[in-house]
């Protein structure tokens, strides 16, 4: 199962218990004592849904880590193509900053 999908089914699960709460095809007392928060529930995980997103992308931003390696990996190769194109007849135009 994708991410996607699992998170499909959450929000699908979720809906379709808010909506039977909201329309009282469910009856408890306890819902009815708590009915203006059950109605604020969704906006509530909207908000928390937000600050977990943040939080992951930022966290992973934050420990993202560098690899030398293959920065010199790359810059070698990058000289390699322009060593064989010049070869090969192609001239640079060097930009100045």
């Amino acid at each position: 199962m994708t991410k996607l999908m699992e998170w499909l089914f959450v929000l699908s699960v979720f809906l379709v218990t808010y909506v039977a709460i909201v329309t009282k095809q469910i009856q408890s007392g306890v819902f009815d004592n708590w009915m203006f928060e059950i109605k604020l529930a969704p906006l509530i995980f909207i908000i928390l849904f937000g600050a977990y997103a943040a939080f992951t992308v930022l966290y992973r931003v934050f420990t993202f880590n560098d690899c030398p390696e293959a920065a010199e990996e790359l810059q070698r190769q990058i000289k390699e193509a322009r060593d064989d194109l010049t070869s090969r007849g192609f001239r640079f135009i060097e930009k100045s900053n």
